[in-house]
């Protein structure tokens, strides 16, 4: 890498280090540095923040080591973090306890005399994944992240530990063995990772490549404004393509994921590239890629693509790029290519990766009304928002320029799309929905028989005025979240509207009007603070009548809040929140330990 572009790099993530601490972590940039570095671990790195902040609420007193996990099923992996922010360079002791923290999450009677909520949690979790499904298991990552980078003796204890199998014992003294990765990345690794993704989002400027294409491997159709080809060709081929420097990335543009480095189905690909048989057989048993451009030519064996981009496959790429170049020059992919504008390139690359399990969230961006809600937080309201609709924009593609209209200092007005509909199902009286089950609101813009939970969360009429009012509910909830009880934040925001309904006698849970939410928005820092106090004590309150009516201290807080009717005999989540809202209320407001939120609201 140049000199120039490197500092340029460095530069740019230091900047989204530096927007994260002002927006969510009071200028904390150790804080700042766990957020974005463990986002750009994730699987998927397109997680909003809020649920950022979420999966890292570990990171406190009691945490093992841990500063954040991610459990992802469907690729069967369980990611555990760490980072360390500022400082000196991590040295070997760090990371030897980071890595036999898998030891201490599973060691029952340790975990169980803590009081870390999250690390109990994690526990269970991490036990229930480690026992023996299927041929693989359960992976287990972990990840060191170091703004400083590592000492020598760190990075020869990781380097053994890299990739190897590992013996864990479980809760109930059972024994596994599990796949295990070691990670250490530092800063600088960090911010070319961020500029790997910034890349997958950008357009390349008019680019055309070149492709050997044997002509017995070359199979045209043409039909009525239609141009496609079907080829097979060596896999050297197509990472000669990623490998060039002012492609790499950009080749993946319209691709709606980015590089799961450590999917299941890539462990699968590699153990077929290990042996020569499988080589052999490998475009056979891929999928192979699916591509679109703007055009292309053929002449004999050369194929000249005008604008390529990789729609599917990115998976299948990242990992041919791994492996030698003389096992490359054995193995065959197969490539469907069609040319193809920006709306049919969109089209074929939803439709071809429907195997991978493409969250329903990444189809906002196809719906009318959001792209509306869109330009009414930018044109309708002052200060302007960004709504991002297509996830992973702000962070990758806007330039500062256009980030500077949406940010007041170095603060950023910026909503994201699930967290969003989060907080407007809890609003509107369905917080268990809002914690457990928002998928299904993006499952409504793709199925019509499922509409009623999008419209649950984005009625036909509502604006985006409106909507901002939850949005800076759950803004504030989720950066004063000291003394809230885990999963508790949607009912937090459900009390609070519930209360705040009430209280202007509206009748059924529905969006207040155009004036009014105005004048909540205009006065929120007068009656926020006091009602949010007294709703996310009263979840505490509700939480331990919860356990004291069933007689169980076993009762997972998860379940209490995921809970849309009754939980077992007497205990009914909404009602015992209500009831705990009130009694809350009284409380504080007789003891004059707080100031009756009431006075506090516009008229």
């Amino acid at each position: 890498m140049a000199q120039n572009d490197d500092k340029r790099i460095l530069e740019a993530f230091r900047e989204h280090v530096s927007e994260l601490a002002a927006t969510w972590y009071e200028e904390d940039e150790a804080k700042a540095f766990r957020h974005a570095a463990f986002q750009l671990t994730l699987p998927d790195p397109n997680v909003a923040d809020a649920q950022i902040i979420e999966l890292t609420a570990i990171d406190k007193s009691g945490d093992l080591e841990i500063d954040g996990y991610f459990v992802d099923d469907q690729d069967e992996s369980v990611l555990l973090f760490q980072s360390q922010g500022s400082g000196s360079r991590a040295d070997e002791g760090k990371v030897a306890k980071f890595w036999m923290a898998p030891e201490e999450i599973l060691n029952a009677l340790r975990v169980e005399s803590g009081r870390n909520q999250s690390v109990k949690e994690l526990s269970q979790v991490l036990d229930e994944r480690l026992r023996p499904r299927d041929e693989d298991g359960y992976t287990l990552r972990l990840v060191f992240a170091a703004k400083s980078g590592f000492e020598q003796a760190a990075v020869q204890f990781a380097q053994p530990r890299r990739q190897s199998e590992r013996t864990l014992t479980l809760r109930n003294g059972d024994v596994v063995n599990t796949s295990c990765i070691l990670e250490l990345l530092s800063e600088r690794e960090l911010a070319q990772q961020f500029e790997d993704f910034r890349a997958g989002f950008r357009s390349m400027a008019d680019t055309t490549v070149e492709l050997t294409v044997n002509e017995s491997m070359q199979y045209p159709v043409e039909g009525d404004q239609l141009k496609s080809l079907r080829i097979t060709v060596r896999t050297s081929e197509i990472v000669r393509l990623f490998k060039n420097p002012e492609l790499g990335y950009h080749l993946f543009s319209l691709n709606p994921r980015g590089p799961l480095a450590n999917a299941k189905v890539n462990k699968r690909m590699e153990r077929t590239l290990n042996s020569e048989s499988g080589r052999k057989q490998f475009h056979l048993l891929n999928n192979g890629l699916c591509a679109t451009c703007d055009d292309y030519t053929m002449e004999g064996n050369s194929l000249k693509i005008t604008n390529l981009q990789i729609v599917n496959g990115c998976q299948t790429t990242v990992t041919l790029e791994k492996r030698p170049l003389a096992e490359l020059e054995q193995t065959l992919i197969d490539i469907k290519l069609a040319i193809a504008d920006r709306t049919l390139a969109e089209q074929i690359a939803i439709a071809s990766n429907s195997q991978t399990a493409l969250k329903a969230k990444d189809y906002a961006s196809f719906e009318k009304q959001q792209q509306t809600i869109q330009r009414e937080f930018e044109r309708d309201i002052t200060p302007p928002w960004y709504y991002e609709v297509k996830q992973g924009y702000w962070r990758l593609v806007l330039s500062d320029r256009e980030k500077a209209k949406f940010k007041t200092g170095r603060r950023k007005r910026h909503i994201e799309v699930q967290p969003l509909a989060q907080a407007s199902l809890a609003f509107l009286g369905w917080p268990d929905v809002a914690l457990d089950r928002v998928r299904f609101v993006f499952e409504g813009i793709r199925n019509e028989d499922e509409r009623e939970t999008y419209d649950r969360a984005f009625p036909p009429s509502v604006r985006a005025r409106q909507l901002l009012l939850p949005w800076q509910i759950l803004d504030y909830l989720e950066r004063n979240s000291q003394d809230r009880l885990r999963f508790s934040t949607f009912h937090t925001i459900w009390m609070i509207a519930d209360f705040l309904r009430s209280h202007y006698e509206v009748t059924r849970p529905q969006y207040f009007s155009l004036a009014l939410t105005q004048k909540l928005i205009n006065s929120i820092d007068d009656w926020l603070p006091s009602l949010a106090r007294i709703a996310t004590r009263a979840c505490t309150l509700a939480f331990r009548k919860a356990q004291s009516i069933t007689r169980s201290d076993s009762m997972e807080v998860r379940d209490f809040f995921r809970a849309s009717s009754e939980l077992g005999p007497g205990v009914h989540p909404k009602t015992l929140l209500q009831e705990s809202f009130i009694e809350t209320m009284e409380m504080q407001v007789e003891t004059q330990s707080s100031t009756d939120p009431r006075t506090s609201l516009p008229r």
